[in-house]
């Protein structure tokens, strides 16, 4: 939650009261470096809340909406890469992504197969990430490399998530670090403070049906700003009935949203750019 500058200033007074406070306590030698100290921690603590109100400001990419109780936008895409491409488009940027599916999408560069979570090589050059070379494979494992992505939260069909973790007993979620920020793993929708990119794959769909994910959906509290149902056609694992499912969703769903048939844009050559 940001806190506002009046409540910095209103620590600041607390902290200033307790400065007179120790100028009694302690006498007339200890004054200044007592001051001193609580000024410091003062001037830390006002500089740590600005910087976590500007950075929480900065994520923030047009009007959030509470899927519960406004009309939103949504939109529907064909591809797991117009995703990505919206994503850049709206220039977001550390954000919390909530992605619905079967698969991980973060086979990282290099790999030519898929398995459990691991640990990505450290990307110093993003120029070469373009959108031609982002694929079902890796598009949420790109993203974080970009900076899109802060948070992860992947919301799995119950047998897909024990399989792939090899579970034995009743586990609601598994947590990983991609260099010190989380991959959320589970079966349910997570309780987010701050607005989400939400994305909803068409693999999900292979074990439920669309009415019951709209009723979690719009039970769940989530607020977002871009909300994408993507019918896969790059993935060769998404049969045509997972997709029909989806397409019957986003029609559910137009009774809650205005409902965008997003095609991404060409991208521009370096000359152009």
């Amino acid at each position: 939650m940001s806190i506002s500058s009046h409540n910095v200033n209103e620590r600041c007074r607390k902290l200033s009261v307790l400065c007179l406070a120790g100028s009694v306590r302690f006498g007339q030698p200890h004054i200044k470096k007592f001051a001193l100290a609580l000024l410091i921690i003062a001037g830390c603590t006002a500089s740590l809340i600005m910087l976590n109100h500007g950075g929480k400001s900065a994520r923030m990419q047009g009007k959030a909406f509470v899927l519960a109780r406004e009309r939103f936008p949504a939109y529907e895409v064909m591809k797991t890469g117009d995703v990505y491409s919206l994503w850049q488009e709206r220039r977001v940027h550390g954000r919390i992504v909530v992605h619905l599916g079967r698969f991980l999408h973060f086979m990282e560069a290099g790999h030519s197969s898929g398995g459990p979570p691991r640990i990505a090589a450290i990307v110093a050059d993003h120029e070469h990430f373009t959108i031609e070379r982002t694929s079902y494979r890796d598009f949420l494992w790109v993203a974080f490399q970009t900076n899109i992505i802060r948070e992860l939260y992947t919301v799995l069909p119950p047998t897909d998530f024990k399989e792939r973790f090899g579970l034995t007993q009743a586990q609601k979620e598994v947590v990983t670090y991609e260099y010190g920020s989380p991959r959320v793993f589970s079966t349910k929708l997570p309780s987010v403070a701050e607005p989400v990119l939400l994305n909803i794959d068409a693999s999900f769909f292979a074990s439920t049906d669309p009415a019951p994910l709209l009723d979690d959906l719009l039970q769940s509290g989530l607020q977002a700003d871009v909300v994408t149902i993507c019918l896969a056609e790059d993935n060769p694992d998404v049969t045509s009935l997972d997709r029909q499912k989806a397409r019957d969703f986003t029609n559910l769903l137009s009774a809650h949203a205005d409902i965008v048939d997003y095609k991404p844009s060409p991208p521009l050559s370096k000359a152009a750019q």
